[in-house]
C-alpha cells in the first residue's frame, strides 16, 4: 500500500488540462502545414528530445493509488513530476501535476520550500522504487494564441515507449491549455480534424505504458456509479451523467474487435448517452440535437453487431450442443458466423472513422460550453423526482396489461423499463442507498427477462437475413426460441410483480 506520508493536496496543486490525440505518422506532416497553425502559431516552434523514467514499487502501489511518478531529461537537466487524480473525458484530461529539478535519474523528496507541505516521498517510499518502463521521443511544440486570447501549445511526440524486451510506438498530438477556456482546445482540435485525421484518446502514455508492461489490455468498461449531490445544478448533474457515459463508451471502443463484451458495452454506453440527452433535453440547446443524431448513426452499427454477437455466441450454441450431428444447423452456424464477421467489421470502421472522431470532440465541445451556462432554477432534487416519477408511471401504465402484450407492445415495454433503469441509476446518489438498491435490483431483473424475450424476436429476423434458406435449421432454431420465450414468459410475470411491489426510493 501507499505509505500514509505521500500525499498530493489538490486544493494547492496545479492542474493540467489537456486534450490528447492520436495521429498516424503518415500524416505529420500535413499537421506541420496545416493553416490553424500557421494562423495562430507565436514565434517559431520548439523540438526537444524528451528521455523519460516511470518509476514504481514491484507491487505498483502508485498506479493502484492513482499516481505517475516520472523523471525526464530534457537538455541534459533532470526534472522530476508527480501526477494524479483528475479525469479524462472525451480526450480531455484534468490531472493534478507537480514537478521540481533533480540531480539525476533517481527519484528524489520533494524540496523543503516546496509551497505545499503535504507532498512527501519518504524515505521507505523511495527505497522501493524502480524503474518500471521508459518513453524516448521527440517533441516539437508550437505556442498557438487563438482569436478569443486562449493561449494553448500543440506539442507533436513522436517516438518510442519501451518496457522490458516490449516496444510500443508513439505519435500523439496534445493540446495543452495555459489561458484561457477549456473549450478552445476541442474547437482547435476541430478545425484542424477537417483536414488532417486524429483519434481522441482517453489513456495518458503512463497509462498506455503499464499495459504494455503487462501484456494486457484493459477489460470492458461497464457502467459506474455517478457521484451527485443535492447542492448541483441540474446541468451540473448532465455533465456529470454525460461525461461516465462518454468514458465508458471511449472505454471500450479500443478493444471493440476482441471479447464480444466490449461490443455489448459499447452499444449499452451509447443507450445510456442517448437516454441521458432525451431526459435532460428540455434543459440542454439545439446544439445536442445533431449530437443525438450521430448517436442514432452509431447505433446503426453497433446494434446489429451486438445482435449477431448473441446469436452466434450464445443462442446457437446452447441449440447445436443438444443437436452436435446436425449438419443443417453446423451450415447455418457457418453462415451465421460470417455475417457476425461483417457486421462487427462495420462496427469497427464505425468507430474508427473521422466522423466518430468529430461526434467525440463536437459532444466535449458541447459539454464544456454548457458549463459556462446559468445554472438553472429548478432543484437538482426536483427535477429528479420529476423524471423518475413520469418514467415510472409509464413503465407502470405500458404493463398494466401484461398477459395479454403482443410482442410490438413487450418491445415497447422493455424500452421503457430500460429507459427507467438508466435515470434511476443516474439519480440513484441522491437517495438513500438501500431504498434505491432494491428498487433497481427489481428493476434489473424486469428488464433482463425482457431482453431475453426480445432475443427471441431478434433471432427471427436474424435468420432471415442469412443468405440461404435453411429450412430444417432455421425451424429447429425457430422452434427453440418459442418454447424458451414460453419459460420466459412465466419469468416476466414473476419479474413484473416484484417490480410493482418495490417502494418508489425518490418520494
Amino acid at each position: 500500500m501507499l505509505p500514509q506520508g505521500f500525499l498530493l493536496s489538490t486544493a494547492l496543486m496545479p492542474i493540467e488540462i489537456e486534450l490528447k490525440l492520436t495521429i498516424d505518422s503518415a500524416h505529420v506532416k500535413r499537421l506541420r502545414r496545416h493553416p490553424v497553425l500557421k494562423s495562430m502559431v507565436q514565434g517559431k516552434p520548439r523540438r526537444h528530445k524528451l528521455y523519460s523514467i516511470y518509476f514504481d514499487t514491484p507491487e505498483q502501489d502508485l498506479l493502484q493509488a492513482g499516481f505517475t511518478l516520472r523523471l525526464r531529461r530534457i537538455s541534459g537537466c533532470w526534472v522530476q513530476t508527480v501526477k494524479g487524480g483528475g479525469s479524462a473525458e472525451g480526450g480531455l484530461h484534468h490531472r493534478n501535476e507537480w514537478e521540481w529539478p533533480v540531480r539525476s535519474g533517481k527519484p528524489e523528496p520533494a524540496p523543503s520550500t516546496a509551497p505545499d507541505p503535504a507532498l512527501l516521498l519518504t524515505p521507505k517510499l523511495l527505497a522501493r522504487l524502480r524503474p518500471i518502463f521508459v518513453t524516448d521521443f521527440w517533441r516539437t511544440a508550437w505556442q498557438l494564441r487563438t482569436a478569443q486570447g486562449a493561449e494553448i501549445e500543440l506539442a507533436l511526440d513522436q517516438g518510442e515507449a519501451h518496457a522490458g524486451n516490449r516496444c510500443q510506438a508513439i505519435s500523439e498530438v496534445e493540446l495543452e491549455l495555459k489561458a484561457g477556456e477549456a473549450t478552445s482546445l476541442f474547437e482547435v482540435a476541430l478545425a484542424i480534424q477537417k483536414q488532417v485525421p486524429l483519434w481522441v484518446e482517453d489513456l495518458s502514455k503512463a497509462q498506455r505504458c503499464y499495459l504494455l508492461c503487462s501484456g494486457e489490455t484493459l477489460p470492458p468498461q461497464r457502467a459506474q456509479p455517478v457521484e451527485l449531490a443535492p447542492a448541483m445544478s441540474v446541468t451540473q448533474a448532465f455533465q456529470r451523467i454525460a461525461g461516465e457515459c462518454l468514458a465508458q463508451l471511449q472505454g471500450n471502443v479500443a478493444e471493440l474487435g476482441q471479447d464480444p463484451e466490449y461490443m455489448h458495452q459499447a452499444r449499452v454506453a451509447v443507450r445510456r448517452l442517448r437516454s441521458a440527452l432525451s431526459l435532460f433535453g428540455v434543459v440542454l440547446p439545439e446544439a445536442f440535437v445533431g449530437v443525438m443524431q450521430e448517436l442514432r448513426w452509431i447505433m446503426g452499427y453497433l446494434g446489429p453487431a451486438r445482435d449477431w454477437d448473441v446469436f452466434v455466441t450464445q443462442t446457437l450454441p446452447q441449440i447445436a450442443e443438444q443437436l452436435p450431428d446436425n449438419r443443417a444447423l453446423a451450415r447455418l452456424q457457418a453462415d451465421a458466423a460470417g455475417l457476425r464477421a461483417a457486421r462487427r467489421q462495420a462496427a469497427l470502421e464505425t468507430v474508427r472513422s473521422q466522423r466518430y472522431t468529430r461526434l467525440v470532440l463536437t459532444f466535449g465541445l458541447q459539454l464544456v460550453r454548457q458549463a459556462e451556462l446559468q445554472a438553472e432554477s429548478v432543484a437538482l432534487n426536483e427535477f429528479a423526482t420529476q423524471t423518475l416519477t413520469r418514467q415510472h408511471k409509464r413503465v407502470r401504465r405500458k404493463g398494466r396489461r401484461l398477459a395479454a402484450l403482443n410482442t410490438v407492445e413487450r418491445h415497447a415495454l422493455r424500452i421503457a423499463a430500460k429507459k427507467l433503469r438508466y435515470a434511476a441509476e443516474f439519480f440513484a446518489g441522491l437517495y438513500p442507498h438501500k431504498r434505491a438498491r432494491l428498487y433497481l435490483a427489481a428493476l434489473a431483473e424486469l428488464q433482463d427477462v425482457l431482453g431475453t424475450l426480445n432475443d427471441a424476436a431478434v433471432t427471427q429476423r436474424l435468420l432471415s437475413e442469412l443468405p440461404a434458406p435453411r429450412g430444417q435449421a432455421a425451424g429447429i432454431v425457430s422452434g427453440w426460441t418459442a418454447c424458451s420465450s414460453r419459460v420466459r414468459l412465466q419469468k416476466l410475470h414473476q419479474a413484473w410483480r416484484n417490480f410493482t411491489q418495490q417502494k418508489i426510493f425518490w418520494k
